[in-house]
């Protein structure tokens, strides 16, 4: 009788557990949403600067380590990379054809929006059973990260943020 109690508790908390876990399913969804509502709005005021560009963190992020076309973001134990390279004459969609033609692995998002001159993009890859990479990026800046799959909506939403602000120092 305690077994056959135990074996029912244990089904209906996993249940549950299962129920409120998030999917990637709609993880891609909320991501699409937010990312491409984030690219139409209008960019945030930077409180970062490098060198070459300045762009906008969260307060719960901190810039760890800065290289040339690199900026090491930690943000609640997770790294984050913005990548940035100005090639004025390569078009606004090199480094995001660099990205996608890297791999022949597939990406389980690969959507582009348009407006304006800005091509930006999102871009999901399945990693393992619980994280996902992504990657963002407007025109020649993008971020990346691996999130687990129940943080990825709200690490693109972000992500998406910090490279919709960025702004070059020497125009």
């Amino acid at each position: 009788m305690k077994k056959a109690s135990l074996l029912a508790a244990f089904l209906i908390l996993s249940a549950f557990l299962f129920a409120c876990s998030a999917s990637i399913e709609d993880e891609k969804k909320k991501t699409l949403e937010d990312v491409e509502h984030i690219f139409n709005e209008e960019a945030k005021k930077t409180n970062e600067e490098t060198d070459e560009i300045s762009f906008r963190l969260p307060f719960t992020a901190s810039v760890a380590e800065e290289s040339e076309h690199n900026v090491i973001i930690e943000r609640s134990n997770n790294t984050f990379v913005l990548f940035h390279h100005r090639n004025d004459e390569a078009g606004n969609d090199v480094i995001y054809n660099m990205t996608t033609g890297s791999t022949e692995e597939p990406w389980l998002v690969n959507e582009t929006f348009e407006e304006e001159g800005r091509f930006g993009y999102v871009l999901l890859r399945q990693v393992d059973e619980e994280q996902v990479e992504i990657v963002t990026g407007i025109n020649d800046v993008k971020m990346t990260t691996v999130s687990e799959v129940k943080d990825v909506s709200s690490n693109a939403k972000w992500m998406m943020e910090t490279v919709r602000s960025a702004k070059w120092n020497k125009e």
